[in-house]
């Protein structure tokens, strides 16, 4: 499983639109939005940070354009002038899909090893429209245990009245994600054994106190990428780490981590 943490010091910006609510793109909430109007036929948007960074995941939640807009997600290397990167994957193929909740999305994962950056760019094929979040995660590929579980939450209200009727207060469901990681070394669970000096304890710090994170359960299929599968099984939103435990020797084990997915309006 790829979890995704961002970078520090992420800014985002706009152009060939004019944008308000830009600050809306990065703030962790994708119920709230960021509106670009007044463009021509594309508009470009961008997030920037000051230490070049592997990126991994790449996705845009709660867009307003319809189902099958063109994309072209680029990216920008420290020293570059402009975003000219090539990212391979589907970065330059990947359209506006539409979610099993209705909302639309466009979710990357870019091949792994992909150059540092500090900066991406996704042209988008409309005048304008409105985004709920854009993100660009570094990530690390967690082996977890077979068995992983996935909800949709219902926080609705639903009573009876007293002549047996039902009053419902509808409210936005969303995803939880159950998953152990699999027992591992020691180098893994706090020794940087995850690669980019990552392990089990940092992972978990990097997620600490409700730190918004990306999930991507599954993602390709006998070695290719599968985008239908990605856009099914992604998410966006908190994680609350598990225990860890020493199973023996070198080895250790975790207890259940648990995801919550932050769904667009």
């Amino acid at each position: 499983m790829l979890i995704g943490f961002s970078p520090a010091g992420v800014t985002a910006a706009a152009d060939g639109a004019t944008a308000a609510n830009i600050a809306a793109l990065i703030d962790g909430r994708p119920t709230s939005i960021a509106r670009l109007s007044g463009g021509a036929s594309a508009v470009r948007l961008r997030l920037t940070w000051p230490a070049a960074a592997g990126v991994r995941v790449v996705g845009m939640l709660g867009l307003s354009c319809p189902v099958g807009t063109s994309l072209k997600l680029t990216g920008r290397k420290a020293g570059d002038a402009t975003y000219g990167q090539a990212l391979g994957g589907a970065s330059l193929t990947q359209k506006v899909v539409e979610l099993v909740d209705g909302s639309r999305a466009a979710w990357w994962v870019l091949p792994a090893g992909t150059v540092a950056l500090v900066g991406i760019q996704v042209e988008i094929g409309a005048a304008g429209l409105d985004v709920g979040e854009l993100f660009a995660h570094q990530a690390v590929d967690l082996p977890i245990e077979p068995g992983s579980e996935t909800e949709r939450i219902d926080p609705s209200i639903v009573e009876r009245t007293l002549g047996a009727g039902v009053n419902v207060v509808a409210r936005r469901t969303y995803r939880r994600l159950r998953f152990t990681p699999q027992t591992d070394r020691l180098q893994v669970a706090r020794q940087g054994g995850l690669g980019g000096g990552m392990d089990w304890e940092r992972l978990a710090m990097a997620a600490a106190g409700g730190a918004r994170m990306s999930l991507v359960p599954r993602w390709g299929k006998d070695g290719a990428l599968d985008t239908e599968e990605l856009h099914r099984t992604a998410l966006y939103g908190t994680v609350v780490a598990g225990s860890a435990g020493h199973a023996g020797g070198n080895q250790f084990r975790s207890g259940g981590w648990v995801a919550d997915e932050l769904p667009p309006i």
